[in-house]
């Protein structure tokens, strides 16, 4: 059976999006993208407010849709951990403010930017060191 009649397809910015979400390039199809960030020594100033500001900002650039937004101190001065549930996945972090350090999951599928969404952590937390890891997830090699 032909792609195109197994899937609606929608071709957006040199991508081809399914009816699933799913993102077909060549021979390839995949979920999405999931971006593993780690940031040391940040300009984090360790508030909610500014995680969520933040985190807002990260899913509008991106071209996602934020379902709900849960982020949780574990009391004074310590970490906040959070989600941001999106219609096309998620966005997880995890703060250590007494080592400095920010662990950040991104994970999006379909019509999206997430790539755009790291970038503007890089610049709003300005780490000094970082690590940036990126899994195509659910890809496997498909029949055209």
């Amino acid at each position: 059976m032909a792609l195109e009649k197994r899937y609606k397809i929608k071709v957006e910015e040199n991508k081809i999006i399914t009816d699933d979400h799913f993102i077909i390039n060549g021979n390839k199809a995949y979920a999405g993208q999931h971006i593993i960030i780690d940031f040391w020594y940040t300009n984090f100033d360790n508030k909610i407010s500014s995680l969520r500001k933040i985190i807002k900002k990260a899913v509008m650039l991106s071209n996602a849709t934020l379902i709900n937004l849960k982020l949780h101190r574990f009391g004074e001065e310590q970490g906040i951990s959070g989600v941001a549930v999106l219609a096309e996945s998620h966005i997880s972090v995890h703060t250590w403010p007494e080592r400095d350090y920010i662990a950040f999951d991104i994970f999006m599928c379909g019509n999206t930017n997430p790539e755009i969404a790291t970038k503007y952590l890089i610049s709003s937390l300005n780490p000094k060191e970082k690590f940036i890891k990126t899994i195509k997830r659910g890809e496997h090699k498909i029949d055209k």
